[in-house]
């Protein structure tokens, strides 16, 4: 029988919306499977995250997985029996500026992908993550598989219900937790002190107290940038449907679901030069560089794409589309 292993997380991120779409997805699909959580103890200091990779290897101490094929859905929760291990990214290894910067870091990441690299299958999302696993962990390309991401088209889907003041002005949005390499503070500079536009952030801190402060000091110093925090789906949902654009400028970014799920609520994407966005977005968003980035936003506005296209578009990355892909891989074992 199968066994899923994922982290049981309590903040909103990127890696608990995936387990609860796999989970969900096999589910739906009456594959049998059971699953174990493994619960991620996070904490700040110095405005970083800190304990959470240690916590989660102690916990797997403790369990005994016998039934295969097993399948962790992050790298930190992979046991040393395991057959399949999706790696979301391995931006710590090239961020190091970032994300190590002391004994513990370095410790910690290790641990992280220690037991992933000596998985069966790694299962990448994208072409482009193929040849960063390769470099960054050195595993072999024959042991790597491209399985497409999904969203969950059930939370996202146009919505007529306007959340947005009447006031004459653009209503831009971008989505995402103050990780510092997403650059919510260089948006905040991009467009602060426009008099037509507002931006509004939509979500959560978790651990990166540091780099909110700093995002905040910047979006205090213009009235048009709202910080609105975490908000729930339906409302997320309004917001994305209902803006002019979503802009994004990441540094960095394994796969970058917020684009994708904007889309599927026919609002228009502007996004960097990525080479991740530009495979998973092809010619349905907007690219530009951080010179340019504000004069494309406008032509964006004024030249958008029609929303049927996108939510047409976003379809392909469909939670059915996953689950077959992942089942073709555990019966392949």
């Amino acid at each position: 029988m199968l066994t899923i292993v994922y982290p049981k997380i309590n903040v909103p991120s990127g890696n608990k919306n995936y387990a609860n779409r796999i989970i969900k997805g096999l589910k739906r699909k009456n594959y049998e499977f059971k699953s174990v959580g493994i619960r991620k103890i996070e904490f700040s200091i110095g405005g970083k995250p800190f304990g959470g990779i240690i916590s989660q290897n102690i916990q797997l101490r403790i369990h005994r997985f016998k039934d295969h094929p097993i399948h962790a859905l992050v790298p930190e929760v992979a046991p040393k029996n395991c057959d399949v291990v999706t790696v979301h990214d391995v931006i710590p290894l090239r961020k190091n500026d970032s994300f190590i910067s002391s004994v513990y870091d370095r410790k910690a990441y290790e641990i992280m992908y220690r037991n992933a690299i000596n998985s069966k299958i790694l299962i990448s999302s994208t072409n482009v993550g193929v040849k960063e696993i390769e470099d960054g962990l050195g595993v072999p390309k024959d042991r790597i598989r491209v399985v497409y991401e999904s969203i969950d088209h059930d939370i996202f889907y146009p919505d007529k219900e306007n959340p947005y003041p009447n006031d004459g002005k653009y209503h831009l949005i971008t989505v995402g937790d103050f990780n510092p390499r997403k650059r919510f503070d260089l948006l905040f500079e991009i467009f602060g002190g426009r008099d037509d536009i507002t931006l509004y952030h939509i979500g959560p801190i978790n651990s990166w107290k540091m780099y909110y402060e700093k995002s905040k000091r910047i979006a205090d110093r213009f009235s048009n940038i709202k910080i609105l925090g975490p908000k729930d789906s339906d409302s997320l949902r309004r917001y994305l449907s209902n803006a002019h654009l979503f802009v994004y400028y990441s540094e960095a970014e394994g796969f970058g679901l917020t684009p994708i799920e904007a889309m599927a609520t026919g609002t228009n994407v502007l996004v960097n030069h990525l080479d991740v966005f530009h495979e998973t977005l092809g010619d349905m968003a907007f690219f530009s560089d951080r010179d340019n980035f504000l004069e494309t936003a406008y032509r964006a506005i004024a030249n958008p794409r029609k929303p049927e296209y996108l939510v047409e578009y976003s379809k392909k990355y469909s939670l059915e589309r996953e689950i077959s892909d992942l089942i073709k891989i555990y019966e392949s074992l």
